[in-house]
């Protein structure tokens, strides 16, 4: 007899929502947003292609790419913030 797979614990779960809701909830200045917004769109994508086996919807690209760019707009300015701290 095959032993029936274990079910998961309710905690299990709820580690799970309280990490991803962590994940998506960015607060202007948090020293964790440029990282939170890497992460959410990295998930995302994983999601929303199956692991990469289903192409990405048109629309879905465009507001990654979107949200890529201000990603990138952050980068810039804490680029900039630590070249001068280095001066």
């Amino acid at each position: 007899m095959e032993k029936e797979p274990k079910p998961r614990d309710d905690r299990e779960i709820d580690l799970d929502e309280e990490v991803l809701n962590e994940a998506f909830q960015t607060v202007p200045g948090d020293r964790m947003d440029l990282e939170k917004k890497i992460l959410a769109i990295a998930f995302l994508i994983e999601s929303s292609t199956g692991g990469g086996n289903k192409p990405l919807e048109g629309a879905a690209a465009n507001g990654f790419a979107t949200v890529l760019r201000d990603c990138a707009e952050d980068a810039a300015k804490l680029r900039r913030e630590l070249r001068r701290l280095d001066e």
